[in-house]
C-alpha cells in the first residue's frame, strides 16, 4: 500500500513539474490595445490579426494586414512595412535618436529612458515614462489628446539598438486613430521635456 502511495505522489509530482514547465507567461502588452492588443514574448509578437517573430538582427512576420520584413544593425534599420520602404537612421548616447521613414510614414523621434518624443506620420507625441507605459499627448492635424497612454515595457531598453527601435516605432503605429480635439502645438512641452532634463543635469552636476 505505502509503495503504490509513494509512486502515486511521484508521478503526480513529475506531471505537476512538467504543467509548471510548459506554462509560460501572458507576455508584454505593445503599442494600445484600442487598436491591436499586441503582445510581446520572448522573440515572437502575436495579436488578434498580427504574427511577427524577431531573430538577433531582424524582425519577420504581419502586422495586422501588413507583411513586414526588417533588418538592422548598430546604425541603421531597413526593409518593408505593407510593400512601403522603411529605412531609419539610429543614434545612441545620451539618448536615442531615431529618424527617417517606417511603412511610408516620417519618423523623427528622440528617447532617453524618461520622455519620448518626436513624430511619426502626421503626429507629434510628448511622453513620459509611467512604470512599463508612456503616456502624455499627441497632436495629429488638429486634433489634440492628452491622455495617450502606450505599453512600453522598461525591460525592452535592455534589448539591441536596432531591436528596440523597430519595438518603439511599432508601438507608436499600433496606436488608436486620433480624436477630434482644439488643436494646439505640442512643441511647447517638448520644449518643457528638454528643459526639465536640463534641470535634471544640471542639479547632478552641482
Amino acid at each position: 500500500m505505502k509503495r503504490t502511495l509513494c509512486s502515486s505522489l511521484v508521478l503526480i509530482s513529475v506531471w505537476a513539474t512538467g504543467c509548471a514547465t510548459t506554462a509560460s507567461p501572458r507576455g508584454m502588452a505593445l503599442g494600445d490595445a484600442a487598436e491591436e492588443s499586441l503582445l510581446l514574448q520572448g522573440d515572437a509578437i502575436t495579436g488578434p490579426s498580427s504574427t511577427l517573430s524577431i531573430s538577433a538582427n531582424s524582425m519577420h512576420g504581419r502586422y495586422r494586414r501588413d507583411p513586414v520584413s526588417l533588418e538592422w544593425d548598430y546604425q541603421k534599420l531597413t526593409g518593408a512595412v505593407g510593400h512601403r520602404a522603411t529605412r531609419l537612421e539610429l543614434a545612441e548616447g545620451d539618448d536615442t535618436r531615431v529618424w527617417g521613414t517606417f511603412g511610408g510614414l516620417a519618423v523623427d523621434l528622440t528617447e532617453d529612458g524618461t520622455y519620448l518624443h518626436g513624430r511619426v506620420g502626421p503626429c507629434a507625441y510628448v511622453l513620459k515614462r509611467q512604470g512599463d507605459t508612456l503616456a502624455g499627448m499627441r497632436e495629429c492635424g488638429s486634433a489634440l489628446e492628452k491622455d495617450v497612454t502606450l505599453a512600453f515595457p522598461a525591460a525592452l531598453h535592455q534589448r539591441p539598438l536596432g531591436e528596440r527601435a523597430a519595438l518603439m516605432t511599432l508601438a507608436l503605429v499600433n496606436a488608436r486613430a486620433p480624436l477630434a480635439s482644439t488643436s494646439i502645438t505640442v512643441a511647447s512641452m517638448a520644449g518643457d521635456a528638454r528643459n526639465e532634463q536640463k534641470r535634471i543635469a544640471c542639479k547632478k552636476f552641482y
